[in-house]
């Protein structure tokens, strides 16, 4: 019963300054322009940024976005709130999935474990894709498991596998497909039932989850399927040509302090780790495989692991009241960390702009993980528990300030304040080398960008189709500034990077002064 009301407690805690903070940019700034593009035109077919087609994700986590901002409208709120969601439901299907196969109390430590990982907390906040794939590869992964077991429901769960695996695609891409398939054909061959993973229920339920999607987008977009296939996924995978590169062991700091502490319960128990079992056979593939995959990848990029908390979680909640000692270890590690970020603050020179807000943020977190390591002086185990999750389930609250403090830096909500009132519904707002997704989100209008390759998008469908779409409303030649800076006539105000002396001087020699700045950027008007 104390766990079941602690859970209660994570998913309140998780809930706390879910809107406490401004966009990030490139990705929160960016993803939630889409979104909100996408409630402004009810256009949830075609992703757009700045009016324009944004194809570098597909379509799922940008429809949740606009579905909750019809309701909420564009706010911080709103774009975070379907990550956080996501998290919640993974954290469900887990509890589910747990109790199906293990018991009543296995499950209700697995949700508990799952929310209270740091990857699972940060990308419950943040306006990426991560949180609703890392839900889908978890189902299907789970249901294949299901399939291969349960003989008589074999086809039914991997019908549910398929079509999990479908929603995955039209998330983030081909991805979805390869994680599930490779944890669980190798499953299936030890366990000689690899016929188990396929059923033509299945194959329909994929291509209904896929393709009614894909043929709308390619009905205006006939490249589409190349770029995705072959863009966004071969040469993300296969090459360095995204540069998103790291080396061999890129992930594994990122896997450990992802999961901590939790990731320190399995490192000191191993002897608790049953490896007859099946069921913990397949967690351990479940870790081991998409793990190799992605250290193999030349694209990497922390959140990629963020699925393996899912049989993280559930390979804890396995072995929790017979991991004695890693709790104990657990709780050591978390004395060490929170006794170095109560005194390193004092010692560390930070940049005067977010300095005093990240010191009180890692003093308070230092006093979370100090509490948290207590656990290792306690025997009763659910008492252990809920002491281990206090330091991660806490750091939304600690840590606000110095997302505040940050957000002065990576995000142009506070530009955008100042520069609102002087924008009339005849006002052109122009971008000179200068963009951000953050920008127009807070504008709750477009701009036109100038620039010479579209880099300002960070888009990469975008950047290799500049020539297509320069020229248009939201994309100029560097030329047209010219043009653009000897009509008086029309009311504009330019934006340019603060760092960009040759554009500033540009629109001073042109009469224009500046009439908002900040870290980044500067507001110029006549």
């Amino acid at each position: 019963m104390l766990l079941r009301w602690w859970l209660l407690v994570t998913v309140l805690a998780l809930s706390i300054h879910l809107g406490g903070f401004p966009l990030f940019d490139p990705d929160e700034g960016r993803n939630a322009e889409v979104g909100r593009e996408m409630a402004a035109t009810n256009d949830y077919v075609m992703p757009r940024l700045d009016g324009l087609p944004y194809l570098d994700k597909p379509i799922v986590y940008f429809a949740a976005e606009a579905v909750v901002m019809e309701v909420l409208g564009p706010t911080e709120v709103a774009a975070r709130l379907p990550a956080f969601l996501f998290t919640l439901a993974g954290a469900a299907f887990l509890w589910w999935f747990a109790k199906r196969v293990w018991g009543s109390e296995e499950a209700i430590i697995a949700a508990i474990v799952f929310l209270a990982t740091p990857l699972a907390v940060a990308f419950s906040r943040t306006v990426i894709f991560d949180s609703a794939l890392a839900l889908f590869i978890t189902m299907a992964t789970a249901f294949f498991y299901l399939a291969c077991e349960e003989d008589g429901a074999a086809r039914k769960w991997s019908s549910l596998a398929w079509l999990a695996i479908g929603l995955g695609v039209i998330t983030k891409g081909p991805v979805a497909i390869a994680l599930p398939l490779l944890v669980a054909i190798v499953y299936a061959i030890w366990r000689r039932r690899f016929r188990a993973l396929w059923s033509w229920g299945g194959l329909a339920l994929f291509v209904l989850a896929i393709a009614p999607w894909v043929w709308a987008i390619s009905q205006t977009i006939p490249d589409f399927l190349h770029y995705v296939v072959v863009t966004e996924t071969a040469q993300r995978l296969a090459t360095k040509a995204l540069k998103r590169t790291g080396p061999p062991w890129y992930f594994i700091p990122y896997l450990i302090g992802g999961a901590l502490p939790w990731s320190i319960v399995l490192i000191g128990s191993p002897r608790a780790i049953d490896r007859r079992e099946r069921s913990t056979i397949y967690l351990l593939l479940w870790i081991a495989i998409p793990f190799l995959f992605f250290s193999i990848s030349q694209s990497k990029r922390p959140q990629y692991i963020l699925p393996l908390m899912a049989p993280i979680a559930l390979l804890v909640a396995r072995i929790w009241n017979k991991a004695r000692n890693g709790s104990r270890a657990a709780g050591i590690v978390l004395l060490v960390f929170g006794l170095a970020l109560v005194i390193a603050p004092s010692f560390l020179h930070l940049r005067a702009e977010y300095g005093d807000a990240a010191r009180l943020s890692a003093i308070a977190i230092g006093a979370g993980f100090l509490i948290g390591g207590t656990s290792a002086f306690i025997n009763r185990r659910d008492i252990a528990l809920i002491l281990l999750t206090i330091p991660v389930i806490a750091i939304p609250l600690a840590a606000n300030p110095m997302l505040q403090a940050i957000g002065l830096r990576r995000s142009e909500a506070a530009l955008m304040d100042q520069i609102r009132p002087m924008v009339t519904p005849q006002t052109e707002v122009v971008g000179v080398e200068a963009f951000t997704g953050s920008m127009t989100f807070y504008l709750r209008r477009p701009m036109v960008v100038v620039t010479a390759d579209a880099e300002e998008f960070t888009s990469n469908y975008l950047i290799r189709h500049y020539a297509n779409f320069s020229g248009g409303a939201s994309i100029k030649p560097m030329i047209w500034l010219d043009a653009a800076l000897r009509d008086a006539a029309t009311p504009r105000i330019f934006i340019v990077r603060a760092n960009d002396a040759a554009h500033r001087a540009q629109l001073e020699a042109n009469g224009l002064h500046a009439v908002a700045t900040d870290a980044r950027y500067a507001a110029y008007r006549r």
